[in-house]
């Protein structure tokens, strides 16, 4: 009960001073958290309208997704995403439920808070051979109001080597934001493909530096990553159209934060 608070105030003060709403900072995949939420230069799944809306356009399959994470042992973190090839939707909710507070001897005060907060994100895309262009438009609602913005994004494959720019807020309620990413994929036979990805996220005010690695085989996935405050590790199994993908994030001061994600694709 002792973080309960300081979690609270943490968000209250991250939602009301940050350039970019935080639940629009947070991840929306189990997959995309496990590599340190550096997928933009991967945007392969249905997650690429969260993290690369240019990604969509080489989306070969419709796929819906469910998402859900336990963060700090206080919020539920719940995404909802329906993506094809050229297009993609997306539901946010993020909610601490009610919280009661404590006084300075940790017992309860008798007070409560909480914090909830809610987006969608609708997204096209177009590409022409190995280079494609999305655009994303973003609603979100909490206590401190209402944000919105135009995102746009760029994705080049070239061979194994993948290249990233996503410009966010280019119009909007909040700041411009620049993110660059970079990836290797590399495929070793059709059964062992090797990912390496790299980002530079907040690249206009204070740049942070995100990486994730991740290996299949057969069809089943190992990841690692950090997003430049905690170390992440993941897994992933795919069973004909359906997709399993399970992260565990880690904190320095706070609780981890366990998350999954199902995908089913048609």
């Amino acid at each position: 009960m002792k973080y309960l608070l300081c979690i609270v105030c943490v968000i209250a003060f991250s939602v009301s001073s940050s350039a970019v709403p935080i639940i629009f900072d947070i991840g929306t995949s189990a997959r995309g958290i496990a590599l340190g939420g550096a997928l933009s230069a991967i945007a392969d799944d249905e997650s690429a309208i969260f993290y690369n809306p240019a990604g969509l356009a080489f989306l070969n399959r419709t796929t819906i997704a469910a998402f859900y994470q336990r963060s700090f042992e206080t919020i539920h973190h719940i995404v909802l995403t329906g993506a094809g090839r050229g297009w993609g939707v997306q539901l946010i909710q993020i909610d601490t439920g009610p919280i009661e507070s404590t006084n300075e001897f940790g017992n309860p005060s008798g007070e409560q808070t909480r914090y909830a907060s809610y987006a969608g994100l609708v997204g096209v895309a177009f590409g022409i051979e190995n280079f494609s262009v999305g655009l994303r438009g973003k609603l979100s609602h909490d206590d401190f109001g209402t944000e919105w913005g135009i995102d746009a994004g760029a994705l080049v494959r070239l061979g194994a080597v993948r290249a990233a720019l996503i410009t966010e807020n280019l119009l909007g309620s909040s700041e411009v934001s620049v993110r660059l990413g970079t990836a290797l994929v590399v495929q070793f036979s059709p059964r062992v493909r090797l990912t390496t990805a790299a980002e530079v996220s907040n690249l206009l005010s204070h740049p942070e530096i995100r990486v994730g690695f991740e290996i299949s085989v057969n069809g089943v996935q190992m990841r690692v990553g950090y997003d430049g405050v905690a170390l992440i590790t993941g897994a992933g199994a795919r069973w004909n159209s359906i997709r399993l993908d399970w992260a565990y994030r880690m904190h320095p001061q706070l609780p981890a934060s366990p998350s999954v994600t199902v995908a089913y694709s048609f």
